[in-house]
């Protein structure tokens, strides 16, 4: 196998303030490769490894699903992980299908966050170090949430085999009834899955056990560090839009060009040729802006609709589960677990209603300039500058608007599915 050059992403991008430590985890995963980086198609086969392991556990899940077709209980357990399995998947393959692209775009926020910093101006670097400490605290919370609730079934499922007692006594005379007595009694392994047994998966724990905790382990890797690494990029979206407008609005600060001049005492004194100058750059920033989201969008879109189709299925199977189980730890990982999953979608949703609605604030920031010191000819330009920002800059899955109120809409109908499930099965 061939690397191509457009794989592989210079090693600078992996220092970027905003995007080093999202990187991180694809980067360890395979997706990722660095300039410097040795054994890089080592690298890419360990990626490869991963994602056919997940394939294949998932399509056992699939046959586990079928198999408990029908029994309702049965079925939402196996459905929740089944399904954020495929959507992971789904997503993988989509990267390897697109490596290109998201390596392009990758490099578009390296360079917007280095031309940031490096024209000097304070009041831009702060608004990316705030972003970036926003990112920090939000990747802790998330990851944190993830990790603690992975951590807790594999640790909870270990736990019940080794209190496990075995089957009753008197049972093993028949055959029967002690292979319904151990399916009965016997501790589930972390995740529903088919195993190809012929003496059944209780006399396999062990094996199954180490299986899905590999499977785990991978899935603690590359969830948590995919679903950072798009709203990274959608926090550098919001980010250029943050610093486009305290442009517009303070124009007068960046009348000279890498220089802190003070303010213009008078109308006259007005460099229009400047000011020209300037708006023409927020021109072009904001093309960029709006080329860099259109990208983003068509890189989200479909990952996103799917989502949008299969989250509040898996909602409503985790808020089911919670509700038949009796144990205490495991409506513990039930609430963490739909924590985990709300919060993906409540990031996606959030940040690119953010990205909205800072596109939105442009055309008020370009107002608030001191436009009535401007000749006719540099107001014209700032005019047209205000009409083409109020085209909305929204980013969509297809048909379906990314924004809170299709948040909300989810969460709506996975509570509704989840009282239906509940009477019909009461």
């Amino acid at each position: 196998m061939e690397l191509k050059e457009e794989w592989i992403l210079p090693d600078a991008v992996y220092e970027s303030p905003l995007l080093k430590r999202t990187l991180l985890g694809l980067r360890y995963y395979g997706l990722l490769l660095g300039q410097s980086q040795p054994l890089k198609k080592a690298h890419c086969l360990r990626g490869m490894v991963f994602t056919v392991s997940m394939i294949l556990f998932n399509c056992t899940q699939y046959v586990d699903l079928w198999q408990v077709w029908g029994s309702v209980s049965d079925m939402t357990a196996n459905a929740a992980t089944t399904l954020l399995f495929t959507t992971t998947i789904f997503r993988i393959i989509f990267f390897y299908l697109h490596r290109a692209r998201f390596n392009d775009i990758i490099k578009v926020a390296h360079t917007g966050i280095e031309r940031i910093l490096g024209d000097g101006w304070d009041d831009e670097k702060d608004i990316v170090t705030s972003n970036v400490r926003y990112l920090s605290r939000l990747a802790v919370v998330f990851w944190s949430c993830a990790l603690v609730t992975a951590n807790m079934m594999c640790i909870y499922s270990l736990v019940l085999y080794l209190m496990y007692d075995g089957p009753v006594e008197g049972q093993r005379n028949s055959t029967v009834s002690y292979s319904t007595s151990v399916l009965q009694q016997y501790p589930t392994p972390i995740l529903r899955s088919w195993y190809p047994a012929a003496d059944g998966k209780a006399n396999h724990f062990l094996e199954i056990y180490l299986i899905q905790l590999y499977i785990m382990y991978v899935g603690q890797l590359i969830v948590p560090s995919w679903h950072m690494f798009m709203v990274t990029l959608m926090i550098y979206g919001r980010t250029e839009c943050s610093v486009l407008n305290h442009r517009l609005c303070f124009l007068d600060r960046y009348h000279k060009l890498g220089q802190n001049t003070p303010k213009p005492s008078g109308p006259d004194s007005v460099d229009n040729t400047e000011r020209r100058t300037l708006i023409i750059d927020c021109i072009k920033r904001q093309a960029n802006l709006v080329a860099f989201t259109r990208e983003l969008e068509q890189l989200t879109r479909a990952a996103v609709f799917l989502d949008f189709v299969v989250f509040s299925v898996l909602l409503c199977a985790l808020l089911f589960e919670a509700s038949m189980t009796t144990s205490g730890v495991q409506v513990f990982i039930d609430v963490c677990y739909i924590t985990t999953m709300t919060t993906i979608l409540f990031l996606y949703y959030w940040h690119a209603n953010e990205i909205h609605a800072c596109a939105n604030q442009l055309s008020m920031s370009a107002y608030k300039s001191d436009w009535y010191r401007y000749d006719r000819g540099t107001n014209r330009m700032l005019q047209i500058f205000i009409l083409y920002s109020n085209r909305p800059l929204k980013m969509q899955a297809f048909f379906i608007s990314m924004s809170l109120d299709t948040f909300l809409a989810i969460l709506r109908a996975s509570y509704s599915y989840f009282t239906i499930l509940k009477q019909l099965t009461d």
